[in-house]
């Protein structure tokens, strides 16, 4: 059955009516935008979603959609429930429980107390960049008995000079400049050779990382990760900015007055960003940290210099709350750009300056490097689908693609995006000479850095998590390696099955404008929104087109929906199907349909579809100032329906 909205005046809950949850979708009938089968996230037990009403620890009342939400995510219990929408400093875990912080802690300390030259080396990426600021933040408060350590200039790697990994260059400046610590952050798990060369130089290596890697290497002083085999600590899933707070969270438990009292709140915002850039669970600790950062960010009090120029260039800075969305595909692109096509030491000095006029003005460059990276992003990515085209026919389980024109810096995301287009495993290569540079992104299901360890053999080196990863082989064995990667991929479970998943069932036909954006009101309070915590996706079956979709943007790239549907809604208010619904970056998939359509454009009127959406809040600022709605429907993919 449906439910109706359980929206009312005055404090308390009422228990909620359940609520009906689709049924999956019959097999053939696919999304027209994402190719893939539909599937419920789950059917919660009545009993549940009782329960969950009455232990709900919120003081306004809400709808039976809310409640049905956190059910079908298993945010069930008075606990979970109440960590979930309160999360606390409290609530994270005892870091000593993380294997080696404790001698990585004492050796800080050690560095500290005696006065010791001291090098941190990060990673080019945004995790990275936001491990090497919290590092160089924490040596520089770093405190023991009124000495400090010296710090060395923080350092993060040239991509196209310094390749991935531990850069051997540095290694030697750090040696003859008499370091004695080096601390790399969100690398140097599999770096065997240069922890050596740094061991012969004189120096104690502590790792701080979350990649996975065969072997502990010879002779490092500590390594603290995560994921490493046999770890007890409850959260694996610690990017390597997360594992450099918890040591910071470490030292101000083995010695309280080293780090200022306020030193773990003013950090948590490059946590934060690291977190959701890396697209870690954002659930459990990840949560608070994230909760907490975002926070900070929000606050014009607390922003550092650099996030507050850089939310000025993304245009977030009219006051509203910052939120992981914001930080995935407004901030941490132009941070990560930086460090795939432009210069890298612009980011970490755009998050370490506390001057306002350096901040505009490394902002200004990110957000120029940004515009780079777009463009030539859409040039890889359109000669990939063309080269993808004759594997895909065939029905190839995985994309493996190469050119030497391709710019390794951008390279991941033209093959993200890929995996969208075409629902597998793809990894394109940069063919530079004698030796190719990769970056692979997975579907859901396929542990990417599985499949690589297969193919060992082929690569000269690599490294990465069940979804993404880099690589670098012989140019001369990218053959080789394709058929070796497929072949791999089909010892994994089949790949056509992943499907697109939904919350819950919502008849918007019979709803109003006030209730979406009620609704809209209660998802926020599910935020952050990320991986392990999606903003929630809903199902609406048996609209009618009313009118053939507008183009929108350049090229006709998004479209503009407008609907119909076959109830009525409660009277008092404006329907809710008089809003429309955007769809970005549809406008190839849907001309793909009207091609194979018979009647074309002519049948749409006639045509019944099923649709999944998001409600969203619209921060969109029309240049010329003029009005807009402040909720906004986000159609991600839609299918033919039944007949009438």
């Amino acid at each position: 059955m449906q439910y109706e909205l359980g929206f009312g005046e005055g404090g308390g809950l009422e228990p909620a009516p359940v609520p009906a949850v689709g049924p999956p979708a019959p097999p053939g009938r696919l999304g027209v935008l994402s190719g893939r089968a539909w599937r419920a996230a789950g059917v919660p037990d009545p009993g549940v979603i009782e329960a969950v009403s009455r232990a709900l620890p919120l003081s306004r009342r809400v709808s039976g959609h809310l409640v049905a939400l956190l059910a079908v995510r298993g945010v069930v219990g008075e606990e979970a429930l109440e960590r979930f929408f309160y999360p606390e400093f409290k609530h994270l875990h005892d870091p000593l429980l993380l294997d080696e912080i404790e001698p990585a802690a004492r050796r800080l300390l050690a560095a500290a107390r005696t006065g010791e030259k001291v090098a941190v080396h990060g990673d080019f990426d945004v995790d990275g960049l936001t491990g090497t600021a919290l590092l160089a933040e924490l040596l520089r408060a770093l405190s023991v008995g009124g000495r400090r350590c010296e710090l060395q200039p923080p350092f993060v790697p040239d991509r196209a000079r310094d390749g991935y990994g531990v850069a051997r260059r540095m290694l030697d400046v750090w040696a003859a400049a008499g370091v004695g610590l080096l601390v790399t952050v969100d690398t140097g798990s599999a770096a065997h050779e240069e922890i050596a060369v740094a061991l012969a130089g004189g120096m104690d290596v502590v790792v701080l990382d979350h990649h996975l890697f065969d072997a502990r290497p010879a002779g490092v002083h500590a390594l603290v990760n995560p994921r490493r085999p046999g770890n007890l600590y409850p959260n694996a899933e610690l990017c390597g900015v997360g594992v450099a707070f918890k040591l910071a969270q470490a030292l101000t438990l083995l010695d309280p007055g080293c780090l200022p009292e306020d030193f773990l709140a003013s950090v948590q915002d490059l946590a934060a960003l690291g977190l959701i850039a890396d697209q870690m669970p954002l659930v459990d600790e990840n949560r608070v940290l994230v909760r907490r950062g975002l926070e900070r960010i929000s606050d014009r009090q607390t922003v550092r210099p650099g996030l507050r120029a850089l939310l000025e260039k993304a245009g977030l800075d009219h006051g509203q709350a910052v939120t992981a969305t914001h930080v995935a595909y407004q901030l941490a692109p132009r941070l990560n750009a930086c460090g795939r096509i432009g210069r890298v030491q612009a980011a970490l000095d755009l998050l370490l300056t506390r001057d306002v006029d350096e901040a505009r003005a490394l902002a200004a460059e990110a957000d120029e490097t940004n515009k780079r990276r777009r463009d030539t992003d859409q040039r890889v990515m359109d000669e990939a689908v063309l080269k993808a085209q004759p594997y895909a026919e065939r029905g190839d389980p995985g994309l493996i693609l190469g050119d030497e024109r391709w710019h390794r810096g951008v390279i991941g995301i033209s093959a993200a995006r890929l995996v969208e287009r075409y629902n597998v495993p793809s990894i394109l290569f940069s063919l530079e000479g004698e030796e190719s540079r990769g970056s692979a992104r997975s579907v859901p299901g396929v542990d990417i850095k599985a499949v690589l360890d297969r193919c060992a053999g082929l690569l000269v080196r690599y490294g990465g998590h069940a979804q993404a990863a880099g690589m670098t082989l012989r140019t001369r064995d990218l053959d080789a390696f394709r058929e070796s990667f497929l072949a791999s991929l089909r010892e994994e479970p089949a790949q056509a099955g992943v499907p697109e998943t939904y919350d819950l069932d919502l008849a918007l036909d019979a709803l109003t404008v006030q209730d979406v954006a009620q609704l809209n009101q209660e998802c926020a309070l599910l935020e952050p929104f990320g991986e392990g915590n999606r903003a929630p996706v809903f199902r609406c079956d048996g609209l009618r087109l009313t009118a053939a979709p507008a183009t929108v943007g350049r090229g006709g790239e998004h479209l503009r929906f407008r609907f119909a549907g076959p109830g009525q809604p409660r009277a008092g208010g404006t329907p809710a199907l008089a809003m429309s619904f955007i769809s970005f970056g549809a406008g190839k998939a849907w001309e793909s349909l009207l091609a194979e359509l018979p009647g074309g454009r002519a049948a749409l009127p006639e045509l019944r579809w099923d649709i999944l959406f998001q409600i969203a809040t619209n921060n969109w600022r029309p240049s010329n100032g003029a009005p807009v709605d402040p909720v906004q429907l986000q159609l991600l993919d839609i299918r033919r329906g039944d007949a009438p």
